[in-house]
């Protein structure tokens, strides 16, 4: 007779260690060496009309973009919407986010695109404290950041990019003004 364990024994492992195990896969996944190519493919660019890699969908990070699941999007050559968020429930703790950022691009060669961008972001936390005459006591963060900055994306192999941003942000529930950064990681379709 096999032992069945009960599911919400996986309730118990915090959900930034998930997120960080996901991105450690992806991250290993984009070194791997890729298998043999046409000649064609191993130039890669940006630049390039046959296929000019247009869509996308990575991992993100930042308090302007989102955590999480990023999808990136043309609106016209030289300027990208990216939407990315994420969702982490457990039991005694629930946190979601969703980010909008506009990419203009500055310049764009070969492998190397340099933007400015704008963005807002979406972040909630509901996360038990305690318990107060039998009833769940929550404490509960709504928080709106909006701000815009400078980034690099760069194209590494035949379709992924790194993306790094350096962001001047509104953070809503302090009212501080504060550079942050940005990261993400993307495969282009």
């Amino acid at each position: 007779m096999s032992r069945i364990i009960p599911f919400p024994a996986c309730r118990r492992r915090r959900p930034g260690a998930v997120a960080l195990v996901a991105l450690a896969l992806v991250l290993a996944a984009a070194t791997l060496p890729a298998p043999p190519v046409r000649a064609q493919d191993a130039v890669r660019d940006w630049n390039q009309t046959a296929d000019p890699l247009e869509g996308a969908i990575g991992l993100h990070y930042g308090q302007l973009g989102g955590h999480g699941l990023a999808f990136r999007m043309p609106l016209r050559w030289w300027l990208y919407l990216q939407v990315a968020g994420g969702v982490w429930h457990t039991e005694d703790k629930k946190q979601h986010d969703v980010g909008f950022n506009l990419n203009y691009l500055l310049r764009q060669d070969q492998r190397l695109r340099l933007f400015i961008n704008a963005g807002v972001g979406y972040f909630y936390r509901r996360e038990l404290v305690g318990t107060s005459g039998g009833q769940d006591v929550f404490d509960t963060d709504k928080n709106w950041n909006l701000g815009g900055g400078v980034g690099l994306e760069y194209l590494q192999g035949s379709r992924w990019a790194w993306k790094v941003e350096a962001d001047f942000a509104h953070l809503g529930k302090s009212g501080d003004i504060k550079v942050i950064p940005q990261a993400g990681i993307s495969y282009y379709w």
